[in-house]
C-alpha cells in the first residue's frame, strides 16, 4: 500500500505565533488549526474570521470551523471542540499521516494520536526556509529598522536638549531617566507603525547586564546602551539595532572601550558572507577582544567581558535562525542577522553596537542605518 503523504498541522494563533504567520500571512488574534493539503495552505477558521482573512492572507483554502463543528455535533450527537473538528476535517481529505511542530499542544497531538493519526514531530524549524528572507522581506525588515533609527533619533536629541546641573542630568525641569528615554521610543515607534516592546535604555552598571531595560535616573558621563527591536504592525517583522550614548565627558577608559567594540563590529561584518561559518565570525570577535586585553570572566556572580553571542538572525521573531555563536552555523545567501558585540565591566560601563545585515553573494548589506556618534557634551 502506498504511504500517505505526510501534511504540516500547526495550532496558535498567528498574532503571536510566528511560524503561522509566516503561514498564512494574517493576523488572527486567537489560536486555530492551519495545514497542508497537497501542496495547498489551508485553515480552520471560526465565523468571525472567515471573510476577514479570506480576503487578505496567503491560504489557498478555508474550512469554515463554525459550520463543520454544527455539521459534526449533529452527526455524533454530542458536542464537539475545534480539535474534533479539525480531526474530522483531515480525514475527510484522506490524512493519515502528519508532520507537528515541537511547540504543539502535547493534549491535542495525544488526542490526534489516538484519533488514528500517524504524528511525527519536527526535530528542527518546521519552515527552514524562513530563515532565507526574499527581497520583499528584507525590505519589511529595513522597514522596522528606520523605525529604530527614530527611536535613536529621538534619545540624541533629548540628550542633547538635556543640561547637567547638580550631579544630575535634567531634561524639561527634571531628571532624565531610562524610563522617560523608553517611553520617547516607544511613542515614536508608536506613530511610525510600530511597536517597541521591552526597549532597553540603560547606563551605568544596569548597562552591564544585556538585557536590563533601565530603571532610574541616568548619571552624567555614564554609558547608555540603547536597544531597539521595533515590529511593524502592518507585517509582523522585526528589525534589531543598538547604539551606545554617553551624556557629558568620556573616560579614556570609556573612549578605549567603545572604540575596540567598533572595531569588533567591523571585523565581524567584513567577515559576513555566504557559505562562512557564524561560529567563526564569532570566534574573531572574541579572540579580537581577547589581544586587546579585554578578558571575559565571571566574578561575584556577575559575568564581565563579552559573555554573549555576536549575533543572531532576525525576522518574524526577533530572534531567530541562524546565529552568529558558539555552534557551527553555515551563512546562506538570504539570511538576516544582526552583528551586535559587546563588552561590559561595572567599573567602565557596558557598550554594546548593533546593526542588521542581509548576507549576499560576496558579503553582507545593511539593513539598518543609523550614525555612530556617541559623546553629546
Amino acid at each position: 500500500m502506498k504511504k500517505s503523504k505526510r501534511e504540516i498541522l500547526l495550532y496558535g494563533a498567528s498574532r503571536t505565533d510566528s511560524d503561522i504567520l509566516y503561514f498564512c500571512e494574517a493576523f488572527v488574534p486567537d489560536p486555530f488549526f492551519a495545514f497542508t493539503l497537497g501542496g495547498k495552505k489551508c485553515a480552520l477558521l471560526n465565523a468571525l474570521e472567515v471573510g476577514r482573512v479570506g480576503g487578505d492572507s496567503a491560504l489557498d483554502r478555508i474550512f469554515d470551523a463554525t459550520k463543520a463543528s454544527l455539521a459534526l455535533s449533529k452527526k455524533l450527537g454530542r458536542p464537539v471542540d475545534e480539535c474534533d473538528v479539525a480531526a474530522a476535517v483531515l480525514k475527510s481529505a484522506g490524512v493519515a499521516s502528519l508532520l507537528l511542530p515541537g511547540r504543539f499542544p502535547v493534549a491535542y497531538a495525544d488526542r490526534l494520536a489516538s484519533a488514528g493519526f500517524d504524528l511525527e514531530i519536527c526535530a528542527g524549524e518546521i519552515f527552514p526556509k524562513r530563515a532565507l528572507k526574499t527581497a520583499a522581506q528584507q525590505a519589511r525588515i529595513k522597514s522596522a529598522n528606520a523605525v529604530a533609527a527614530r527611536g535613536f533619533m529621538a534619545v540624541e536629541t533629548i540628550l542633547r536638549q538635556s543640561e547637567i546641573s547638580g550631579g544630575k542630568i535634567v531634561w524639561r525641569g527634571a531628571p532624565l531617566t531610562s524610563e522617560i528615554l523608553i517611553a520617547e521610543i516607544e511613542k515614536t515607534a508608536v506613530e511610525n507603525g510600530a511597536d517597541a516592546l521591552d526597549t532597553i535604555a540603560a547606563s551605568g552598571v544596569q548597562a552591564c547586564d544585556p538585557h536590563e531595560r533601565g530603571r532610574g535616573e541616568i548619571a552624567p558621563n555614564s554609558l547608555i546602551v540603547v536597544d531597539i527591536f521595533p515590529r511593524m504592525r502592518d507585517s509582523g517583522y522585526y528589525g534589531d539595532m543598538t547604539r551606545t550614548f554617553l551624556k557629558g565627558r568620556p573616560t579614556t577608559a570609556q573612549e578605549k572601550l567603545v572604540e575596540t567594540v567598533a572595531k569588533a563590529q567591523k571585523i565581524a561584518i567584513d567577515a559576513l558572507g555566504d557559505g562562512v561559518d557564524g561560529m567563526r565570525v564569532h570566534k574573531a570577535v572574541e579572540s579580537f577582544f581577547e589581544k586587546n586585553s579585554y578578558k571575559t570572566f565571571e566574578k561575584g556572580g556577575r559575568w564581565c567581558g563579552f559573555f554573549h553571542s555576536t549575533g543572531h538572525g532576525v525576522g518574524l521573531d526577533v530572534h531567530e535562525a541562524p546565529s552568529l555563536g558558539r555552534r557551527e552555523c553555515i551563512l546562506r545567501r538570504g539570511n538576516v542577522v544582526t552583528v551586535e558585540p559587546g563588552l561590559y565591566y561595572p567599573e567602565i560601563g557596558g557598550c554594546r553596537i548593533e546593526d542588521t545585515l542581509a548576507i549576499c553573494k560576496g558579503g553582507a548589506k545593511y539593513l539598518s542605518e543609523y550614525g555612530y556618534g556617541w559623546v553629546i557634551p
